[in-house]
């Protein structure tokens, strides 16, 4: 439970110092010098009364000051939604390797590495964007190196230490990090933005909460639980066992990595085709909802880190929930594990489909409240995810658990550039429906990714990746 608690405890630490930007932005920039100049005059015809609109888009800086969007940096839309790819650049230059060098050494000291650059660069945050944009859009690609590590080393590290009838459970407690970064973050950021330490203070804060972890790992975490000080031999004797870990270790030591299999295996490919739909919807949410809610329903600063909250707290209920169903149901051999994270994954995105574009057409500023029970219908769906596609990931073949979570964090990672580009581009050419077509977008990418898993995806270990003996064992079982 230690070892679940610090990986959550990691996820949360680094995905806070990502995502603290989707709110810090929107009271980094000055909102009003970039607002469209038929906004600008429209409210500056003096002939048209105003004082009974409902919708009061945020184009004076009265009002900017009124809602909390008094920033004094002069960054256009573009260039903000730029900013969200710009870790993900860097994320390019370890993600591909990350994970098997976590295999072959031990996920420990790349993972303590990958947040003390997190950390480094966060910290310089508030020094470089005051100097220039270019110099703060590089710490972020710069951070992005570390990023680009934590997954695939968090994985690694799941797969050395827990059985395999705990993975959805397990996984689902520990990506509640993810979660509590993108709810908490928000709201803590919208907080310091209205405080008289402003901006800054959000990248030092979390800066310091990943110095903090950095801590708690290197004193209480090993690479395999049989080197764990904190640990009672018979709970090591135990885990050995269950996971096999000497012969995984020996397999991935003694054969050459299967590529094909690893990237031309249909199971593999519709597990990393759900890993890109839902990064997509993930970056867009966890990067964009605070602009959504500024932009389309003119929500002041503090109700939008509130309404920010909504669907990851209703990812971690029901993720938790999903997930402990999910192992039950294996453990007792109730339903076939095949089944399960078949029936999940559906179940996840068909729902996150059908509810994005309930979100595109149905809140507008007259009537926000309505976005508050899709975010948190989003939520509950998206949370199929855990006892999907993410525990198919951790299961097919635990030997190489880090190398696919790296191959997957590559398809997650051109999912996560593909947002932001995708709204900047939207951004320049002043398209008209923004929020309708990001949205439409990720409900038919969802879609494609639904069918392919339910059609391809599994979650028992592949032939190609048990150990010799296991396999000479089942073949003369047959």
């Amino acid at each position: 439970m230690r070892v679940c608690l610090l990986l959550m405890a990691a996820f949360f630490a680094t995905a806070s110092m990502r995502i603290n930007l989707s709110m810090g932005i929107t009271c980094m920039v000055n909102s009003t010098a970039f607002a469209s100049e038929e906004l600008k005059s429209f409210y500056k015809n003096e002939s048209i009364d105003h004082s009974n609109d409902v919708c009061k888009p945020i184009v004076n800086e009265k009002v900017a000051k009124q809602d909390g969007y008094e920033g004094t940096l002069l960054w256009s839309p573009s260039r903000q939604s730029l900013l969200f790819s710009a870790s993900f650049y860097g994320g390019l230059v370890t993600m591909a390797f990350a994970g098997y060098l976590a295999d072959k050494y031990g996920p420990k000291l790349i993972l303590l590495a990958a947040t003390l650059d997190c950390v480094v660069f966060t910290m310089m945050g508030p020094f470089l964007a005051d100097r220039s944009y270019w110099s703060f859009f590089a710490s972020r690609a710069f951070m992005g190196i570390g990023i680009g590590c934590i997954q695939p080393c968090i994985n690694s590290m799941a797969a050395l230490w827990f059985p395999a009838s705990e993975k959805s459970t397990v996984a689902a407690l520990y990506t509640t990090g993810n979660q509590l970064a993108a709810s908490l973050t928000s709201f803590f950021v919208a907080e310091l933005c209205l405080s008289s330490f402003g901006w800054p203070s959000i990248f030092y804060i979390f800066g310091g909460v990943g110095l903090l972890w950095a801590l708690m790992w290197w004193i209480f975490v090993s690479n395999a639980p049989k080197d764990n000080r904190w640990m009672g031999e018979a709970e090591k004797k135990f885990l050995e066992h269950e996971n096999s870990t000497r012969k995984n270790k020996d397999m991935f030591r003694q054969n050459a990595l299967p590529f094909r299999h690893l990237f031309c295996n249909s199971t593999m490919q519709s597990i990393y085709c759900c890993q890109f739909a839902f990064s997509l919807c993930a970056t867009i949410v966890q990067s964009f909802l605070p602009t959504y809610f500024k932009e389309h329903l003119y929500l002041p600063i503090h109700l939008n880190g509130l309404y920010n909250i909504v669907p990851f707290i209703a990812q971690i209920i029901s993720k938790n929930i999903m997930a402990v169903i999910s192992d039950y149901l294996k453990k007792h051999d109730l339903v076939d594990a095949n089944v399960l994270v078949k029936f999940f994954q559906g179940f996840g995105s068909f729902g996150v489909s059908i509810t994005l574009i309930l979100l595109a057409t149905l809140p507008s500023c007259e009537n926000p409240f309505v976005a508050l029970y899709l975010l948190a219908a989003y939520g509950f769906f998206f949370a199929g995810a855990i006892p999907g596609f993410f525990t198919a990931l951790m299961s097919v073949a635990p030997p190489y658990a880090g190398t696919i979570s790296s191959f997957s964090t590559i398809y997650a990672t051109l999912a996560s550039l593909a947002g932001p580009i995708i709204i900047s581009v939207i951004d320049a050419l002043d398209w008209p429906n923004k929020w309708m077509t990001i949205f439409g977008f990720c409900s038919i990418v969802q879609l494609f990714a639904g069918f392919f898993f339910v059609l391809c995806g599994e979650a028992k270990v592949q032939s190609w990746a048990k150990p010799k003996d296991s396999i000479d064992l089942t073949a003369a079982a047959c």
